[in-house]
């Protein structure tokens, strides 16, 4: 069936006012899976208390299964409702950096006995049980508080002057990983947050009505896009202690880092900020840092550590290969969203939505990852892409000879 339209995404978002979109998107968020964050956006509003704790924030996140909560100051001392003051978001990244503050300040290496390194992690947690949020550390991402004074402002205008990716945004670049990954929308009156819109609604957006955007969009590879030529992969051996792995992403500034077999270098799991909140059941859970971060990963998902006989295994086995990478090979399919260079955008798009991640992993025919694509790397592309069909096939042929 041929397409009734044939748009830019950027002119799709241009005429989509703020107003109607959010109008439209709890019809949007039935059609998310019941177990995706996703499906709570456009029901309610979840917020924590500057006064809560850690120990909180980690279980809230968990049960909800969110990446980020407002953060807010009850007017009421000592009360968790009425009116407040939103302060900033607390984001899963903000709970990954407060635990390697306090990692750092005790001097802690990965290459500490196990026994040791887990009581020191595990007393750590303890501590962190009943830190304040408001002496928690927060990263400026995601304290963009925007006020919908009016309705004509557009989801074009939200992308460029809320989330900070402009026509002049290119994707891969560092700078991308620094734009807020969300910001509020909050009422005229008295400033109660009603509404948090992210990078990866607008995705799934665009994504919701990729029948009327022209196929030099949906249709153009990851390739053809420029998505193929982002920055080296942070990436992790499957027996590096979990606490470095986390300790990566603070040096990468990226959400995310790639669990790979020691022997193959090809890619059998996914450590992500979110990992974080599986410790939420208390400090001394915090122990579980010490462990590989393959079989962090086997216990965080449920994964039985039985490793199948050679003529059973699946994925990309070597003689070399750890217990605990065979044993994630077995489940990559679930563990690892990845793609081809010369994958089409909207099976990308399709893949974040179904699975309900916010980055895919660009690998090469040995399984191995040679990129990322975040969804402020599709945004990007977006911006670039412009408001008409010409905007568009210049941006292609840059993005093509780049």
């Amino acid at each position: 069936m041929s397409k009734k339209y044939d748009e830019t995404p950027l002119s799709v978002l241009a005429r989509t006012n703020l107003d109607k979109y959010l109008q439209q998107r709890s019809k949007l968020a039935e059609k998310n899976r019941s177990d995706q964050p996703e499906s709570l956006r456009g029901r309610q509003v979840i917020l924590l208390s500057a006064e809560s704790t850690f120990a909180e924030a980690l279980m809230m996140m968990s049960t909800v299964r969110v990446q980020s909560v407002p953060l807010v100051r009850y007017k009421n001392p000592g009360s968790s409702t009425g009116p407040y003051d939103a302060l900033c978001f607390l984001s899963v990244g903000d709970l990954v950096a407060t635990v390697i503050e306090r990692v750092e300040k005790a001097d802690i290496k990965g290459t500490d006995p196990v026994f040791g390194l887990m009581a020191r992690l595990a007393a750590i947690g303890l501590e962190l049980e009943s830190l304040p949020l408001k002496q928690a550390r927060t990263k400026w991402d995601g304290t963009v508080l925007w006020k919908s004074a009016s309705t004509t402002h557009s989801l074009a205008d939200c992308l460029n002057r809320c989330l900070y990716i402009g026509g002049e945004s290119n994707p891969g670049e560092i700078s991308l990983r620094g734009c807020p990954h969300r910001f509020a929308v909050m009422s005229d009156d008295d400033n109660r947050i009603e509404h948090i819109v992210s990078q990866s609604d607008i995705a799934m957006y665009l994504h919701t009505n990729r029948d009327i955007l022209t196929d030099l969009f949906t249709d153009a590879t990851v390739e053809e896009l420029g998505l193929a030529r982002t920055p080296g992969v942070a990436a992790c051996v499957a027996s590096m202690p979990t606490i470095e792995c986390f300790r990566e992403m603070e040096r990468h500034r990226v959400g995310a880092v790639a669990i790979i077999d020691e022997a193959t270098r090809a890619i059998i799991g996914t450590l992500s900020e979110s990992d974080i909140t599986h410790l939420g059941r208390g400090g001394a859970g915090f122990a579980a840092l010490a462990l590989p971060v393959a079989e962090f990963i086997m216990h965080a998902h449920g994964i039985s550590a039985w490793t199948p006989p050679v003529a059973q295994r699946q994925g990309p086995f070597n003689p070399n290969s750890s217990a605990f990478s065979v044993a994630l090979m077995q489940h990559a399919e679930s563990l690892v969203v990845a793609c081809k260079p010369s994958d089409k955008l909207t099976d990308v798009l399709a893949a974040m939505d179904h699975n309900a991640v916010h980055r895919v992993w660009i690998v090469n025919d040995a399984n191995q990852p040679t990129g990322v694509i975040a969804l402020a790397d599709v945004l990007a592309v977006v911006a670039n892409m412009g408001m008409s069909m010409e905007n568009v096939r210049a941006a292609r042929d840059k993005m093509l000879v780049a």
